[in-house]
């Protein structure tokens, strides 16, 4: 495009940009001086690890029902509202966070594996040993579809000790449905396991 075209629509448009620091997923300090996440941070918080869902451990609240929360210090005990230190927290579990026991603390991974993430921990009895900090890990759903793949691949690609099917093409196994979704199975599935089939040879 020529140079005077880029220029006027990038006028017109509002572009969120996520910014990260050292190319890990630790997001730049984006907020301003009040205690209420700006619609800026919330749509930053979209990128974080643990943004599409509520922070705490097991919940499944969507990124559409959370709440900003101050997870490093709250904001009456001098919390800022920086996107490094707030954390989705869905009403319910935002409630939750607070010193007595029973209740919760937060605090964000600085470095690690975890970095960027929202830790949870329980308060327990202060005579008893503090309870473990928690993330909420959601599955990997690629992951599980290329673990799900390696295992068909080679089920299908194992020494069964069947006799080999005499009209197959020379250098290829032969392939059975059932060898990867047992019955029943519905037309979805069949079409995938016959795709999963294709690639596999």
């Amino acid at each position: 495009l020529p140079i005077d075209e880029v220029i006027r629509l990038a006028a017109d448009a509002q572009q969120y940009l996520a910014v990260f620091a050292d190319a890990t997923a630790l997001p730049l300090y984006l907020g301003r001086a009040k205690r209420l996440a700006s619609q800026a941070q919330r749509l930053m918080s979209f990128a974080r690890p643990d943004g599409e869902v509520c922070s705490a451990p097991d919940c499944d609240q969507p990124a559409t029902h959370v709440e900003m929360h101050h997870a490093v210090a709250d904001f009456a005990d001098g919390g800022l509202t920086d996107i490094t230190d707030l954390a989705p927290a869905c009403p319910r579990h935002n409630r939750m966070v607070g010193p007595k026991r029973g209740q919760f603390t937060t605090g964000v991974y600085a470095d690690g594996p975890d970095a960027g993430r929202t830790w949870w921990r329980r308060n327990s009895d202060p005579h008893a040993p503090p309870n473990p900090q928690r993330v909420n890990r959601r599955p990997d759903i690629g992951a599980m579809f290329n673990r799900e793949l390696e295992q068909v691949r080679a089920r299908i690609h194992s020494d069964t000790g069947e006799p080999p099917d005499t009209d197959a093409p020379p250098g290829r196994d032969t392939l059975h449905l059932t060898e990867t979704i047992p019955p029943p199975f519905s037309v979805v599935e069949a079409r995938l396991a016959l795709m999963l089939f294709e690639n596999a040879r």
